[in-house]
């Protein structure tokens, strides 16, 4: 059974909102090897807030790098959060500021990832997050 199918076997929904188009490509060949779908790929943080309001009932993880233009990743996130119910959301970042990552995990992130990206640690933190409760 692949990694990137659910329970129901449906294949788990991710956003992923990511700068590089490099990381985001990587990121996207990682998921859909292991079956995941991937909804969409926002280059901004405004792209990750529209991508996010127009797909959210169905949308299980959103990937976030923090250094996004025109919304960083840290405000897209206060800005998801206020839209109701968060989903799961981790991190993929170069941010490495202990405050910061202590910050987005306290308020509702369920994990922090510092780049460079691996394939074993990207599958590993994304099937323990998909394991975990959302916060509301």
């Amino acid at each position: 059974m692949q990694a990137g199918i659910g329970p129901t076997g449906r294949p788990y929904q991710i956003l992923i909102a990511e700068n590089s188009k490099f990381q985001s490509k990587q990121l996207q060949q990682i998921l859909e090897s292991e079956g995941f779908k991937i909804i969409g790929i926002a280059e901004t943080g405004k792209e990750l807030l529209q991508m996010y309001k127009d797909n959210r009932q169905q949308i299980d993880l959103v990937t976030v790098e923090i250094f996004l233009p025109e919304v960083d990743g840290y405000a897209a996130f206060w800005d998801m959060k206020e839209m109701g119910v968060l989903p799961r959301v981790l991190f993929i970042s170069e941010e490495n500021t202990p405050s910061v990552i202590k910050a987005l995990l306290e308020n509702g992130a369920m994990d922090y990832i510092v780049k460079p990206i691996k394939r074993e640690k990207i599958l590993e933190k994304i099937k323990e997050t998909l394991l975990k409760i959302p916060k509301v």
